[in-house]
């Protein structure tokens, strides 16, 4: 991994930097994120108004966690917990010494269900270790660090920059782009009682597809991100239609293709599946209610449960207070 203090190769044109200021305490707050939309497999991700929050403080002689919401009784409270550990490794790639720290935690980002837990964690923690080390990284390096960690952009890119972004990594560079789409536009979360982990989900995908499998979703992936910039969203269901990775996932969430029907059935714009899953997301201008109760309703004759949130696009990345 290059050194970003001494690689001068990130963005120049990105309008955010982050002040040089060292911090002893401080928040952070970071936005989940939908990702691959359908046909933008690892390239296409969507910051949604659903938070990890977390409170830091040096005021400690041995470093401690404090959670609430979710997850909270499923990680470790001490520096065997993720997000210390990938803090561990950011101190290490500015080149400072880890530190105890006092850390709460408070996510309502479920885990294991593909709406980027692990990415806000990774952005979490490189930020942390960043403002308790003088601030020398800016948000773009930030981003192509937890690009690198993750090994794909789109989650991660989301959740620094907010909006739509388009990402790809390329000789341990990020390019992305953000896209906000019409603030009238809002995602339906339908979010099964099914854990899936990501690296699992991978191992459900082909080595290899066909060539016209390739083309369908290079003509999707590029008219989904056309669509919402431009706003012509009647153009995003078949735009978000994919054959590269929902095919092969969707055996792990029994009647997937009937929910997507049932979204539509209720007037969304699009229907995917969040990431690896478990999570549907649906689109919509309306009819939100309407949309979330049609795939409650889909769940249900399938014999699980499922919860549904309606969410804003979170239209600005990370914050640190």
């Amino acid at each position: 991994m290059t050194n970003p203090l001494t690689d001068n190769r990130h963005h120049e044109q990105r309008r955010y930097v982050d002040s040089i200021v060292m911090k002893n305490s401080f928040k952070i707050k970071i936005p989940c994120s939908t990702s691959n939309l359908g046909p933008g497999f690892d390239t296409l991700g969507l910051a949604l108004q659903l938070f990890l929050e977390i409170e830091v403080s040096t005021a400690t002689e041995k470093t401690e966690f404090v959670l609430s919401g979710e997850g909270k009784d499923a990680l470790p409270l001490d520096e065997s917990n993720y997000i210390y550990k990938i803090y561990c490794q950011g101190c290490e790639i500015i080149g400072a010494t880890p530190r105890s720290l006092h850390i709460k935690v408070r996510s309502d980002i479920p885990l294991s269900r593909g709406l980027g837990s692990s990415g806000s964690a990774v952005v979490a923690a490189l930020v942390m270790a960043n403002e308790l080390n003088g601030g020398s990284l800016t948000r773009d390096q930030i981003a192509e660090i937890a690009t690198r960690i993750e090994g794909h952009p789109e989650n991660v890119s989301a959740s620094c920059y907010g909006g739509l972004t388009v990402g790809c990594l390329a000789n341990e560079k990020l390019f992305s782009c953000q896209i906000l789409p019409q603030e009238s536009l809002k995602a339906v979360t339908v979010i099964p009682e099914i854990e899936i982990l990501t690296r699992e989900a991978r191992t459900l995908l082909p080595e290899h597809v066909p060539f016209a499998v390739a083309v369908n979703n290079v003509q999707r992936a590029t008219l989904f991100a056309a669509a919402m910039a431009t706003g012509q969203f009647d153009v995003l269901r078949e735009a978000s239609k994919d054959k590269l990775h929902q095919p092969f996932r969707k055996k792990l969430i029994p009647g997937f293709d009937a929910l997507l029907e049932s979204a539509y059935e209720a007037g969304a714009l699009a229907a995917f599946l969040s990431g690896s899953g478990s999570t549907i997301v649906a689109l919509v201008q309306e009819n939100a209610s309407r949309v979330e109760d049609a795939m409650l309703s889909s769940v249900a004759s399938f014999n699980y449960s499922a919860s549904a949130r309606t969410l804003d696009i979170a239209r600005e990345g990370y914050r640190v207070d």
